[in-house]
C-alpha cells in the first residue's frame, strides 16, 4: 500500500486559512507555522495507524476502514472518524457536532497529498516520503 511509511513535509497551500476557519488557537497556528509536521501511517492486517507529528503535539490514532471510532483533534476537541478507501485513496471524515472535516490521503509519484476540507475551505499539504 502506497499511503504505508513515514513521510516529512514538503509544502502547504491555504493551511492558516483552514486552521483559521476550523477554529485552531492562534497560539497553535504559529506553532504549526514554524514547524514541519511529520506523518506516520502503518498498517497491520485491517487495523491502520496514522501519527501525525506537530512540533512537540503527537496525535496518534488506530482504526479500522469503515468502522466509526472516536479520537481528539490536534486541539484537543472530540471527534467522530470514520475513514474509507476508494481505491488508494483513503478518506477521512470527521465531525464534532454539526461540524464536519473531510481529509484525503493520496500519493502521487513520491507524494503523499493531504487535502483538508472545511465547508469551502480547502487546505492542501504535501509530504514526501522519508
Amino acid at each position: 500500500m502506497a499511503l504505508v511509511g513515514k513521510w516529512e513535509f514538503v509544502s502547504a497551500e491555504n493551511l492558516d486559512q483552514y486552521m483559521e476557519a476550523t477554529g485552531v488557537p492562534e497560539a497553535l497556528r504559529e506553532v504549526a507555522r514554524k514547524s514541519k509536521p511529520s506523518m506516520d501511517i502503518l498498517q497491520s492486517g485491517d487495523s491502520w495507524t496514522i501519527k501525525t507529528t506537530v512540533g512537540d503535539t503527537v496525535k496518534d490514532t488506530t482504526f479500522k476502514i469503515g468502522e466509526e471510532f472516536e479520537s481528539k483533534s490536534l486541539t484537543g476537541q472530540d471527534l467522530k472518524c470514520n475513514v474509507s478507501m476508494d481505491g488508494d485513496i483513503m478518506t477521512e471524515v470527521q465531525t464534532a457536532g454539526d461540524v464536519k472535516v473531510v481529509i484525503t490521503r493520496e500519493v502521487a509519484g513520491n507524494e503523499l497529498i493531504s487535502k483538508m476540507a472545511f465547508g469551502s475551505v480547502v487546505a492542501v499539504v504535501k509530504f514526501n516520503k522519508a
